[in-house]
Protein backbone atom coordinates (compact mmCIF):
# COMPACT_ATOMS: atom_id res chain seq x y z
CA UNK A 1 0.00 0.00 0.00
CA UNK A 2 2.93 2.30 0.96
CA UNK A 3 4.66 1.34 -2.02
CA UNK A 4 0.91 2.27 -4.39
CA UNK A 5 0.83 5.44 -2.41
CA UNK A 6 4.25 6.59 -3.52
CA UNK A 7 3.92 5.79 -6.74
CA UNK A 8 0.66 7.88 -7.09
CA UNK A 9 2.28 11.02 -5.05
CA UNK A 10 5.03 11.03 -7.98
CA UNK A 11 2.65 10.72 -10.19
CA UNK A 12 0.74 13.70 -9.69
CA UNK A 13 3.86 15.69 -8.64
CA UNK A 14 5.32 15.06 -12.33
CA UNK A 15 1.69 15.77 -13.53
CA UNK A 16 1.78 19.42 -12.28
CA UNK A 17 4.98 20.17 -13.07
CA UNK A 18 4.29 19.39 -16.76
CA UNK A 19 1.29 21.78 -16.44
CA UNK A 20 3.25 24.41 -14.87
CA UNK A 21 5.75 24.34 -17.78
CA UNK A 22 3.00 24.64 -20.15
CA UNK A 23 1.33 27.49 -18.69
CA UNK A 24 4.59 29.18 -18.24
CA UNK A 25 4.93 28.27 -22.19
CA UNK A 26 1.74 29.46 -23.31
CA UNK A 27 2.28 32.70 -21.42
CA UNK A 28 5.83 33.21 -23.30
CA UNK A 29 4.23 33.12 -26.37
CA UNK A 30 2.72 35.59 -28.67
CA UNK A 31 0.92 35.08 -31.95
CA UNK A 32 2.72 35.08 -35.10
CA UNK A 33 6.11 34.36 -34.13
CA UNK A 34 6.53 38.05 -32.43
CA UNK A 35 6.60 38.67 -28.83
CA UNK A 36 6.24 41.25 -26.35
CA UNK A 37 8.51 39.82 -23.71
CA UNK A 38 11.53 38.25 -25.61
CA UNK A 39 13.01 34.42 -23.71
CA UNK A 40 15.94 34.27 -25.61
CA UNK A 41 17.55 37.59 -24.59
CA UNK A 42 20.17 37.99 -21.78
CA UNK A 43 19.71 40.97 -19.50
CA UNK A 44 21.48 44.13 -20.90
CA UNK A 45 20.84 43.77 -24.72
CA UNK A 46 17.78 45.87 -24.19
CA UNK A 47 18.42 49.69 -23.55
CA UNK A 48 16.99 51.12 -20.59
CA UNK A 49 13.95 54.26 -20.51
CA UNK A 50 13.50 56.41 -17.71
CA UNK A 51 10.83 59.36 -17.73
CA UNK A 52 9.09 60.75 -20.40
CA UNK A 53 10.77 63.81 -22.19
CA UNK A 54 10.30 66.13 -24.78
CA UNK A 55 10.60 64.84 -28.48
CA UNK A 56 13.23 66.24 -30.59
CA UNK A 57 12.32 69.47 -32.40
CA UNK A 58 11.69 68.65 -35.71
CA UNK A 59 9.78 65.74 -34.97
CA UNK A 60 6.68 67.19 -34.17
CA UNK A 61 6.65 68.82 -38.18
CA UNK A 62 7.76 64.91 -39.68
CA UNK A 63 4.51 64.25 -37.85
CA UNK A 64 2.26 66.82 -39.18
CA UNK A 65 3.60 65.82 -42.70
CA UNK A 66 3.50 62.27 -42.32
CA UNK A 67 1.47 61.01 -40.07
CA UNK A 68 0.78 57.60 -40.72
CA UNK A 69 4.46 57.43 -39.21
CA UNK A 70 3.31 58.78 -35.73
CA UNK A 71 0.82 55.98 -35.04
CA UNK A 72 1.21 52.67 -33.48
CA UNK A 73 0.83 49.95 -36.36
CA UNK A 74 0.79 46.39 -34.55
CA UNK A 75 0.44 45.31 -31.12
CA UNK A 76 4.14 44.01 -30.55
CA UNK A 77 7.03 45.57 -29.17
CA UNK A 78 9.48 42.85 -30.31
CA UNK A 79 10.03 40.67 -33.52
CA UNK A 80 11.72 37.37 -33.77
CA UNK A 81 14.70 37.76 -35.06
CA UNK A 82 14.80 35.11 -37.41
CA UNK A 83 17.41 34.23 -40.02
CA UNK A 84 14.88 35.42 -42.80
CA UNK A 85 14.33 38.88 -40.46
CA UNK A 86 17.99 39.45 -39.90
CA UNK A 87 18.90 39.77 -43.76
CA UNK A 88 16.09 41.36 -44.26
CA UNK A 89 17.21 44.12 -41.77
CA UNK A 90 20.56 43.95 -43.06
CA UNK A 91 19.59 44.39 -46.81
CA UNK A 92 17.20 47.57 -45.68
CA UNK A 93 19.65 49.34 -43.91
CA UNK A 94 22.71 48.81 -46.33
CA UNK A 95 19.93 50.04 -49.35
CA UNK A 96 18.99 53.15 -47.62
CA UNK A 97 22.63 53.71 -46.59
CA UNK A 98 23.43 53.84 -50.10
CA UNK A 99 20.22 55.63 -51.86
CA UNK A 100 20.79 58.73 -49.67
CA UNK A 101 23.67 60.84 -50.17
CA UNK A 102 24.73 62.60 -46.48
CA UNK A 103 24.94 65.79 -46.57
CA UNK A 104 24.66 67.81 -43.13
CA UNK A 105 21.97 70.20 -42.13
CA UNK A 106 23.31 73.58 -39.81
CA UNK A 107 21.63 73.81 -35.82
CA UNK A 108 18.19 74.88 -36.03
CA UNK A 109 17.62 73.76 -40.06
CA UNK A 110 16.72 70.24 -39.21
CA UNK A 111 14.01 69.09 -41.27
CA UNK A 112 13.15 65.01 -40.90
CA UNK A 113 12.49 63.84 -44.40
CA UNK A 114 11.38 60.57 -46.31
CA UNK A 115 12.87 58.97 -49.03
CA UNK A 116 15.52 62.16 -50.01
CA UNK A 117 17.73 62.05 -52.28
CA UNK A 118 19.98 63.51 -49.90
CA UNK A 119 20.03 64.26 -46.07
CA UNK A 120 21.58 63.34 -42.64
CA UNK A 121 21.27 60.73 -40.09
CA UNK A 122 17.28 61.19 -39.26
CA UNK A 123 16.31 60.89 -42.96
CA UNK A 124 18.43 57.92 -43.08
CA UNK A 125 16.62 56.27 -39.59
CA UNK A 126 12.84 57.36 -40.45
CA UNK A 127 13.53 56.29 -44.32
CA UNK A 128 14.46 52.76 -42.66
CA UNK A 129 11.46 52.70 -40.38
CA UNK A 130 9.28 53.38 -42.86
CA UNK A 131 10.91 50.27 -45.17
CA UNK A 132 10.50 48.15 -42.42
CA UNK A 133 7.10 49.16 -41.59
CA UNK A 134 5.50 48.62 -45.09
CA UNK A 135 7.59 44.95 -45.07
CA UNK A 136 5.07 44.07 -42.03
CA UNK A 137 7.20 44.83 -39.13
CA UNK A 138 5.67 46.63 -35.96
CA UNK A 139 5.71 50.32 -34.68
CA UNK A 140 6.75 49.08 -31.65
CA UNK A 141 9.35 46.90 -32.61
CA UNK A 142 11.18 50.14 -34.45
CA UNK A 143 11.94 53.16 -32.62
CA UNK A 144 14.16 56.20 -33.72
CA UNK A 145 16.95 57.29 -30.75
CA UNK A 146 18.90 60.18 -30.58
CA UNK A 147 22.75 60.29 -29.25
CA UNK A 148 25.97 61.76 -29.47
CA UNK A 149 28.82 60.43 -31.43
CA UNK A 150 32.50 60.66 -29.49
CA UNK A 151 32.78 64.02 -31.37
CA UNK A 152 30.34 65.51 -29.84
CA UNK A 153 27.86 65.78 -32.58
CA UNK A 154 24.25 64.86 -32.59
CA UNK A 155 23.06 61.99 -34.21
CA UNK A 156 20.47 59.51 -34.87
CA UNK A 157 19.46 56.19 -35.38
CA UNK A 158 17.02 53.50 -36.10
CA UNK A 159 16.68 50.88 -33.12
CA UNK A 160 14.86 47.91 -33.85
CA UNK A 161 14.02 45.37 -30.50
CA UNK A 162 14.31 41.42 -31.29
CA UNK A 163 14.51 38.71 -29.21
CA UNK A 164 18.12 38.70 -29.48
CA UNK A 165 18.12 42.29 -27.97
CA UNK A 166 17.62 45.87 -29.09
CA UNK A 167 19.78 46.52 -32.59
CA UNK A 168 21.07 49.94 -34.31
CA UNK A 169 20.79 50.91 -38.01
CA UNK A 170 22.96 53.06 -38.62
CA UNK A 171 24.18 55.31 -41.71
CA UNK A 172 27.82 55.30 -40.76
CA UNK A 173 27.94 51.54 -41.11
CA UNK A 174 26.08 48.73 -43.51
CA UNK A 175 26.47 46.75 -40.38
CA UNK A 176 23.92 46.02 -37.91
CA UNK A 177 24.65 45.83 -34.70
CA UNK A 178 23.38 45.41 -31.03
CA UNK A 179 23.23 48.91 -29.45
CA UNK A 180 25.79 47.98 -26.93
CA UNK A 181 28.59 47.92 -29.61
CA UNK A 182 28.26 51.13 -31.71
CA UNK A 183 30.29 54.45 -29.79
CA UNK A 184 27.21 56.71 -28.73
CA UNK A 185 25.89 57.98 -26.39
CA UNK A 186 22.55 57.74 -26.00
CA UNK A 187 19.90 60.88 -25.06
CA UNK A 188 16.00 59.66 -26.20
CA UNK A 189 14.09 56.99 -28.08
CA UNK A 190 10.57 56.73 -28.73
CA UNK A 191 8.18 54.47 -26.76
CA UNK A 192 7.47 50.78 -27.69
CA UNK A 193 3.58 52.38 -27.08
CA UNK A 194 3.17 55.49 -28.75
CA UNK A 195 5.67 56.62 -31.81
CA UNK A 196 5.23 60.31 -30.61
CA UNK A 197 5.70 59.67 -26.98
CA UNK A 198 9.95 60.12 -26.17
CA UNK A 199 12.03 58.42 -23.01
CA UNK A 200 15.28 59.51 -21.67
CA UNK A 201 18.14 57.03 -21.93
Amino acid sequence: MAKKTGRLVKTLAVAVGMAASIATTASAVQLGGLAKNPVTARPGQFMSTSRPTIAPIAFAKFCDNAADQCVRIGDRDTIELTKQKRTELQRINSEINSAIAYVGELEGQDEWKLNPASGDCDDYAVTKRQRLLRAGWPSGALRIATARTPSGIGHAVLVVSTTQGDLVLDNRTNVVKPWKAVDLKWIKIQSHENPRVWLKL
